[in-house]
């Protein structure tokens, strides 16, 4: 009995080898894409047109005219860096690259941008709202940047005062009185929510700056995500760590992994093999 378990042990551990190792070889043929002012194209992004295996297609970039595109559900996005090292890209509604002295021109998404900002990426701290804003009497706020709109079909007829917000608008008191929100752009450009007395032409920049979203929980978590564990990123690190909570209605003998139960009153302890051991002391709620 032992022999043959030693036989099929050698033969998963060999064929686990052999498909690591094929893996890392087809890896390692991906040669870094490139399309106009983004260079450096590799893990886990891609090009549309690179090898099937290099990269992952839900992070799959577009090149058209030199131009770096990333799409998602129809909507698309210029991209305008890439930093491996952060896991940030910096992405940028197409209705605000060119921007226009005399007028302040609209995205064409709404700042939601749906599932982008919880299926592939999630959102950086340091965006900020840049709201478009109609009022009906002039307001006399640093924050409310006097404007034109370029677009003229918005749903507030009788206003006639157009300004640049820069603040988080998340209801109607969070507004002057007779005013209303047009639209909202998405910036993490440095300094300009910072600037006391911010101009029109500093916002317009703002807006063609773009935002920042990472990738970072996306790509390490996903593992942990997929076998039904919680995933902890460490602040300003690549550590991961994915617990297993043990469930209620699954048998403890059929537990096959390792998993924690935690209770209201006393100790967290793990279930590893048969056998419960006890790691430290808090008070936490049972999962």
């Amino acid at each position: 009995m032992s022999i043959t378990y030693s036989f099929f042990a050698g033969v998963f551990l060999l064929v686990s080898f052999i498909t690591s190792s094929i893996a890392q070889t087809s890896m390692s043929q991906c040669v870094p894409s490139s399309c106009g002012e983004i260079r450096d194209i590799k893990f886990p992004f891609r090009l549309r047109t690179d090898p099937e295996h290099c990269g992952k297609h839900e992070y799959e970039l577009d090149c058209q005219n030199n131009q770096t595109f990333y799409t998602y559900k129809s909507r698309k996005f210029y991209v305008q860096e890439i930093n491996y090292t952060s896991y940030m890209i910096r992405l940028l509604d197409p209705g605000l690259k060119d921007q226009n002295e005399n007028c302040s021109v609209f995205p064409d998404y709404r700042a939601n941008y749906g599932g982008i900002t919880s299926e592939i990426f999630q959102l950086i701290h340091i965006n900020n709202s840049i709201n478009y804003v109609n009022c009906r009497t002039p307001i006399n706020s640093s924050q409310y940047i006097p404007t034109t709109f370029c677009r003229t079909n918005t749903t507030s007829p009788n206003a006639n005062f157009s300004y640049l917000v820069l603040k988080e608008i998340w209801q109607a008191s969070d507004l002057e009185n007779g005013c209303k929100v047009e639209t909202v752009a998405w910036s993490s450009a440095p300094g300009i929510f910072t600037n006391k007395s911010p101009s029109l032409a500093s916002t317009h920049q703002a807006l063609a700056y773009g935002f920042e979203v990472s990738w970072k929980y996306g790509l390490l978590c996903r593992e942990c995500e997929a076998s039904d564990g919680s995933c902890y990123l460490e602040d300003n690190s690549d550590v991961v760590t994915c617990i297993h909570y043990c469930k209620e209605d699954i048998p403890v003998s059929e537990r096959s992994f390792g998993c924690k139960i935690e209770y209201y009153s006393g100790k967290s302890l793990t279930y590893i093999h048969g056998q419960f051991f006890f790691l430290h002391n808090h008070v936490i709620k049972f999962h």
